[in-house]
């Protein structure tokens, strides 16, 4: 009964994930990056190798909801390859080196990676309520904004396991001028460009904790059904958001931003709160030992 609920939660959240990503155009990060938190801890894994399992699958399940989700603009020949190619490649290349850096060492914490995956959904909630949809929005990127957009989404991208679009969509309205629409169409078109590396790069690494059915750090157990959720919901997003004005969009993401916050704040006080008490059972373990002695 256990396995067929976490099964049915895991294909659940991609759904969900998957539907977000087609209607708002971000990776479904904001879904997948919690749940796949919670069953990783139910499974054992815990310290920096929870942060590396969490990125892993995080990016891989972004990565097709990516592909699937911008299947319909590729097919439409809606985007604009010079651009997504510009934001692409800059993207990668800060990624990467990202993620080597996290890799190196214990100094990304679980602390950390959940402080600063909640102050990124801030930024992107203040950026995003204060955008003004007008007439005179652009259709087209300047390259160059496009390559310092890549930049940075690569570094929050690689920090928090998010598929990058969180953080795009509010730089290419606020920097680029571009509508809601039209940043959420090119934001999906590079997540899965921005996430193969990343996939790959956390497929070939050894984890510390060795979980059954993995492939480096890709938990296939809980990806898997992951997967199959966002195959199934990723294009009927992308079909209500066509549907939906600019302004009804920008108000569900923006409520879908504030809800994760607090789920994600609501984690770091539990997390903390647990730390306490080992802390306060391992220094009294200590003194009963010395008194002992």
């Amino acid at each position: 009964m256990d396995a067929a609920f976490d099964l049915s939660l895991l294909i659940l959240s991609g759904i969900v994930g998957g539907f977000i990503s087609g209607l708002l155009g971000v990776g479904g990060g904001l879904i997948f990056v919690p749940i796949l938190d919670y069953f990783l801890i139910k499974n054992g894994v815990y310290g920096n190798d929870l942060v590396l399992y969490t990125l892993a699958n995080s990016f891989l399940a972004i990565l097709v909801s990516g592909l699937a989700g911008s299947y319909s603009a590729f097919r439409d020949k809606s985007i604009n390859y010079r651009q997504l190619f510009t934001v692409a490649l800059a993207a990668i290349v800060s990624i990467l080196l990202t993620s080597f850096l996290i890799g190196k060492g214990d100094w990304y914490t679980p602390f950390i990676f959940k402080s600063l995956f909640c102050l990124m959904l801030i930024f992107t909630l203040v950026k995003t309520l204060l955008h003004i949809e007008t007439d005179s929005l652009n259709d087209k990127l300047d390259l160059k904004i496009g390559l310092i957009i890549g930049l940075i989404t690569g570094i929050v991208s690689g920090l928090s396991g998010l598929g990058g679009g969180i953080v795009m969509i509010p730089l290419f309205m606020m920097m680029g001028h571009l509508s809601i629409k039209k940043a959420s169409v090119l934001s999906l078109a590079v997540i899965p460009v921005l996430a193969l590396p990343n996939v790959l790069f956390y497929a070939l690494k050894h984890p510390d904790i060795a979980m059954h059915g993995s492939t480096g750090y890709i938990a296939w157990p809980l990806v898997g059904p992951m997967i199959i959720g966002v195959l199934i919901a990723v294009q009927i997003g992308v079909k209500v958001s066509k549907l939906l004005s600019a302004n009804t969009i920008k108000i569900i993401f923006a409520t879908f931003i504030v809800l994760t916050v607090v789920k994600t704040i609501n984690s770091i006080i539990t997390d903390e709160k647990k730390n306490h008490i080992n802390t306060h059972s391992s220094n009294s373990a200590s003194e009963c030992k010395c008194t002992n002695t």
